[in-house]
């Protein structure tokens, strides 16, 4: 029995820039100057050149280019999250990121690493951006490990943190101005006449009570210092049983509220660190027979798509994920353009967004 010969399956052979040159009748350095267009080939060498190329389907080596003009027009975004990018906030910083990337004619590398993924995932992810010599590192998220400041900077590899206070040699942050956020939702809960408002936080680091609040600190610092700061303006105490933590989770904030209802029945309103804990909240609410707005209120942090969609519509503090991404790629371009740049950290505004779920009974 005749056996069919394998020949016709056999993987095609990658077209050469030996082949281009070839096929072109000039030298390999002659392809090599159309390709790095350096200006001393004639119009009508060069046109037949690319001619050539488009009809062999020719495409030279991006690292090759990378390595002769030493650019490689990559950036890398690290996201260190529990949640990746199911988290929206997280997609709409990202989403900014690549429009922003894409306009400066960047190509963006995405690493996606959920918490607990293993601890030599991220010096992996380092080690390839080093190898890969993207131009810019963007990070987000929560850090696995305090060294993986230290190793970027041992590679000085320009890089914007998101919501992360840095500022280095090569590095400063994008974030919101996430005290005034915290004070604005807890002040607007005041005006309502609450005076018992638990604090959903996302950190699962160090206990937030007894820690110090800080003015640059990351988001849990910064959002915390918020609702002291308006507890203190109203001559409240901050009191420890009224703080629980979510882990930035929607299932993790139902579980941290559940546990606060049963040491107080009586607790009048919850501000939640983000969008998706304070939907965690309402579940929870609902889950022990009270209601939103009727018996308590609730405000979240993010204003993510979801929140004006969901019943009762959530009162949340806006903060701009989109133009957060944008700024960060413009800063990196920033250290590129002038390796001399002095870093400096970016603040956005954030706005109180008044819906349902707060009983102020308005909507955008």
């Amino acid at each position: 029995m005749h056996k069919p010969s394998n020949n016709n399956h056999a993987r095609p052979r990658r077209v050469t820039i030996r082949d281009v040159a070839e096929a072109a009748g000039v030298s390999v350095s002659t392809i090599s100057h159309v390709l790095n267009n350096y200006g001393d080939i004639s119009p009508e060498t060069e046109q037949h050149v690319r001619n050539t190329m488009e009809a062999l389907n020719y495409y030279p080596s991006s690292l090759a280019r990378r390595l002769t003009r030493n650019r490689s027009h990559l950036f890398q975004l690290l996201l260190f999250s529990v949640e990746g990018l199911k988290h929206p906030f997280f997609y709409e910083v990202t989403r900014g990121i690549a429009e922003e990337a894409e306009r400066a004619d960047y190509e963006l590398l995405l690493s996606v690493q959920r918490t607990g993924d293993g601890e030599g995932r991220w010096r992996d992810s380092l080690r390839r951006c080093v190898e890969s010599r993207v131009e810019g590192l963007i990070v987000m998220g929560s850090l696995p490990h305090p060294e993986v400041l230290s190793k970027i900077e041992t590679n000085q590899i320009p890089v914007v943190f998101i919501d992360f206070p840095y500022q280095g040699p090569c590095g400063t942050y994008v974030s919101s101005d996430n005290v005034v956020g915290a004070r604005l939702a807890v002040e607007h809960l005041f005006a309502l006449g609450h005076r018992k408002i638990a604090f959903i936080d996302g950190s699962p680091k160090d206990p937030l009570v007894g820690r110090a609040p800080s003015q640059d600190g990351d988001v849990s610092d910064t959002r915390y210092l918020g609702y002291t700061q308006a507890l203190e303006a109203h001559g409240l105490p901050v009191e420890p049983s009224l703080i629980g933590y979510g882990e930035f989770t929607q299932a993790g904030a139902e579980v941290a509220v559940l546990r606060i209802l049963e040491e107080h029945p009586d607790l009048t309103a919850v501000f939640a660190a983000s969008d998706l804990m304070a939907i965690g909240a309402m579940e929870a609410i609902r889950a022990v027979g009270k209601k939103v707005p009727g018996d308590m209120a609730v405000v979240g942090y993010d204003d993510i798509e979801v929140a004006s969609f969901v019943r009762p519509a959530l009162s949340t503090i806006r903060q701009d994920g989109v133009e957060m991404g944008r700024r960060a790629v413009r800063e990196i371009l920033r250290f590129i353009d002038n390796p001399e740049a002095v870093p400096s950290k970016v603040i956005l505004p954030v706005e109180l967004i008044i819906r349902e779920s707060c009983g102020a009974n308005r909507s955008d």
